[in-house]
């Protein structure tokens, strides 16, 4: 669906990504976005699975079996290993166990990280120096990784590229992998024009003012450019925190980072998460470039819905320091809007699921592993590559109408007036589309934003009328101790009361899904408290009603958040 909305093109090296997309999904070979094509490409736009042999001896084994669940600043174990791929033989090969919440020892399914280059300078595997095998345990499909990371790339951001491979441990089969790129310096060169930045890891579930793991580049660059920026996203004046971030980020790759993580609802992202992210200090510009990582959950696989709004709960402080000012709330959802009309084209991207699905769809059913995860996908390996479409089209659907009334968006809420009394109203309500509802109008019942008249538009001729509603609004909270008291209710014009019920979404301390809330059929109280650490938060409430009625009012105006 076009919408309408402008392409902006990408500066830099990521400019025409999607031309470069189209040519993807016609199976051509891309260029490089530094040089012509090489064999690091090959693997990637290859019909054929590779086949890797790892041999590791007795004494690396021994090694590897004392490597835990791996978190960022712990020293991995390393024991060499010898590779075998395609009738060439590779020697000198580092291997270190991989994975959080994925982990698993090495007698069992282990992710795998190889590094060609650390002990034999001068090699590398088609090119590449580092390069991950990813055991997919959350997404027992394999199909999540290379979908997302290709729109990723269409949207103009660096991301390392995904593929497929079998593999074997010392000839014991360990079944289809997902292979992807290492950040290397060969990554890098292909996204920037120089690659001797600094370029940092970050934590498992730690945002950038946590100690960040060096992993090339002068450590003390890096350090004062970071510092910077925690400095800049502190400024509690909004135009001013924009100006100092746009003067230390990347914005133009920012934003493209962040609209592809809410359209895909890559919930366990930097911006939505504080994880799964690479921060670069790009030497040319001077400024830090984000880069997304470990997508095998998305799409409605974790904690958030195919429903998430275009402006999604931010956990990451760069994302929602920026999200609360009203140029970059604009940016970002003018960008989820460009991205949507120019990449995120479900017909075409099904028709690229279906070919990636079958290189890899005899090996699932062959093998019928069990790689239990599979929240929100089928059961069932036949139908993995539908499911994965479903999704998409879903999301597709949940995304038109959203961005059908875009402009509901673009300003960030406002912080609750309150009283002497410490009770401020809750205003702002307006309704809330859903794919396949009826249009409504709405108009101020009494004067307010908060006791409103919902009328059905166009009624169908044989009056049968199913409404479903949604009314929403959003507030932001600073760090404090909260009660929401009173009712929300959905009435007809007679006064009788119509069933519906109310919801929270917030992110913070962790939540990401909708609370139901108890806010309606009597007074109600509801505890909140905003910590330092996630402040301040941006809030959506809603309540939603279905029913045959034609005509509501729909009624907040007891509302009330109030300071405890």
């Amino acid at each position: 669906m076009n919408l309408g909305l402008p392409f902006r093109a990408e500066r830099g090296p990521g400019a025409g990504w999607s031309a470069a997309w189209l040519a993807l999904l016609l199976a051509t070979p891309m260029p490089a976005a530094h040089g012509p094509a090489s064999s690091r490409d090959e693997i990637f736009q290859s019909t054929n699975l590779l086949r890797i042999a790892i041999e590791i001896p007795p004494d690396g084994i021994e090694l590897l079996r004392r490597s835990r669940s791996a978190t960022w600043d712990q020293e991995k174990p390393q024991a060499q290993a010898t590779i075998k791929e395609g009738g060439t033989i590779y020697s000198n090969v580092t291997v270190q166990l991989k994975g959080f919440t994925t982990f698993q020892s090495i007698d069992r399914l282990p992710g795998l990280t190889l590094n060609f280059h650390k002990l034999a300078p001068h090699q590398s595997f088609h090119g590449l120096t580092k390069l991950s095998l990813n055991n997919s345990l959350q997404d027992g499909s394999r199909l999540n990784e290379k979908v997302a990371r290709e729109l990723f790339a269409a949207a103009g951001v660096p991301v390392p590229r995904a593929d497929h491979a079998l593999v074997t441990l010392n000839s014991r089969e360990l079944g289809l992998y997902v292979l992807t790129e290492g950040f290397d310096r060969g990554f890098l060169g292909r996204h920037f024009e120089r690659s001797d930045g600094c370029l940092f890891e970050g934590g498992v579930l730690q945002d950038v003012d946590r100690p960040l793991r060096l992993l090339s580049g002068r450590e003390a660059d890096g350090r004062a450019a970071v510092q910077k920026l925690m400095r800049a996203v502190q400024e509690p004046d909004p135009a001013k925190r924009y100006r100092a971030l746009s003067e230390l980020v990347d914005l133009e790759r920012f934003f493209s980072m962040t609209a592809m993580e809410t359209i895909l609802c890559h919930s366990d992202s930097y911006s939505m998460n504080r994880n799964n992210y690479r921060l670069y200090l790009e030497p040319g510009s001077g400024r830090l470039v984000f880069m997304p990582h470990g997508m095998d959950r998305v799409l409605g696989m974790h904690r958030s819905n195919l429903d998430l709004p275009i402006v999604p709960p931010a956990l990451g402080t760069v994302a929602r320091a920026l999200f609360l000012t009203p140029e970059g709330r604009r940016r970002h959802v003018e960008r989820v809007g460009q991205l949507f009309t120019n990449v995120f084209n479900t017909e075409t991207l099904c028709r690229r699921v279906q070919v990636i699905d079958a290189k890899i769809h005899s090996e699932k059913l062959d093998r019928n592993e069990g790689r239990g995860f599979r929240r929100g996908s089928s059961l069932s390996y036949e139908r993995d590559a539908e499911d994965l479409c479903q999704r998409l089209t879903t999301r597709g659907k949940e995304l038109a109408a959203q961005l059908a009334h875009m402009n509901d968006f673009l300003l960030p809420p406002a912080i609750p007036e309150f009283d002497t009394t410490g009770s401020a109203r809750i205003n702002g309500w307006k309704p809330r589309c859903r794919p396949g509802d009826a249009p409504i109008e709405c108009a101020g019942a009494d004067g307010s934003d908060s006791r409103l008249h919902l009328r059905l538009l166009a009624p169908p001729e044989n009056g049968s009328v199913s409404l479903a509603l949604a009314m929403g609004c959003r507030l932001v909270l600073p760090a404090g101790r909260y009660r929401l008291v009173g009712d929300i209710r959905m009435e007809t014009e007679s006064g009788s009361v119509v069933a519906s019920t109310a919801a929270m979404l917030r992110c913070s301390s962790g939540r990401f899904d909708m609370e139901r809330v108890r806010l309606q059929g009597g007074s109600a109280v509801v505890h909140i408290t905003v910590s330092d650490n996630y402040a301040p938060e941006e809030i959506e409430l809603l309540c939603e009603a279905r029913g045959s009625e034609t005509n509501l009012v729909f009624d907040a105006s007891s509302l009330r958040v109030l300071l405890r």
